[in-house]
C-alpha cells in the first residue's frame, strides 16, 4: 500500500528533511565539522565521486580537500521527496556549487574532475551541476541521512583572470574558517 504523501504529518516531515539539506550546504561552505556530522546517521555511507565510505570519513576528506578552497557556494534547486513508509523518504536534490581553487589547490580540484586542473599558474573556478540521493530516515522522532549518493550531471573549470570581488575597508566578506558573519551572529543570538 502506497503511503499518503501529503497529510499533515508528512508535510511537517518535509520541513525537517528539507531543513537537512539547507543545514548541509551552510555547514560544508562554512566548513563546520559537527554541523555536518549532524546532518548523517553515525555510519551513513556516502558515494561522493572520489570519496566512497562512511559519512565521517566524507566530513574529514572535506575539511582536508577544502583547505586550499578559499570561496564554496552550494545553492540547491529541486528538492523532490517521497515517502517510502513513515519513517523513510527518498529526497532527490539538485545542487549547484561555484569554488575558486588557488594555483596551489589544483591537486584538490583535480580529484574531483577525474584529473583537469586547468592553467598550473592561475587560480581556477569550478562550476558543477549535481544532484544528492538521499535515503533520509527518521529514528527516535529525528531524520537524518543514512545513505547519500552524489550524482555528478556536469562541471566546469575556467581560468581566473583576475579577481573581480576587491573589497574596500568595511565590506562583509565570507569566511570559512568559523568567524564568518553568520557564525558570530548565531553565537551572538545563542543559536551555536
Amino acid at each position: 500500500m502506497r503511503i499518503a504523501q501529503y497529510t499533515p504529518e508528512r508535510i511537517t516531515d518535509r520541513f525537517m528533511i528539507q531543513d537537512l539539506m539547507y543545514r548541509w550546504c551552510r555547514a560544508v561552505d562554512r566548513l563546520d565539522r559537527q554541523a555536518m556530522l549532524d546532518i548523517f546517521w553515525p555510519g551513513a555511507i556516502d558515494s561522493h565521486g572520489p570519496y566512497i565510505g562512511r559519512a565521517e570519513g566524507l566530513v574529514d576528506w572535506i575539511l582536508v580537500r577544502h583547505k586550499p578552497i578559499k570561496i564554496s557556494s552550494h545553492f540547491v534547486g529541486n528538492l523532490l521527496i517521497e515517502f517510502a513508509t513513515p519513517d523513510l523518504a527518498l529526497m532527490e536534490t539538485y545542487v549547484r556549487t561555484i569554488q575558486q581553487y588557488p594555483p596551489d589547490g589544483k591537486q584538490s580540484l583535480a580529484q574531483l574532475t577525474g584529473g583537469a586542473a586547468g592553467d598550473p599558474d592561475s587560480a581556477m573556478d569550478m562550476f558543477t551541476s549535481s544532484r544528492y540521493l538521499d535515503h533520509v530516515e527518521r529514528r527516535d522522532g529525528q531524520w537524518r541521512v543514512a545513505r547519500r549518493d552524489l550524482i555528478q550531471d556536469w562541471k566546469q573549470i575556467v581560468d581566473v583572470k583576475y579577481q573581480a570581488l576587491q573589497p574596500h575597508e568595511g565590506w562583509i566578506i565570507g569566511q570559512r574558517d568559523g568567524n564568518d558573519l553568520l557564525e558570530q551572529a548565531r553565537r551572538n543570538l545563542g543559536l551555536a
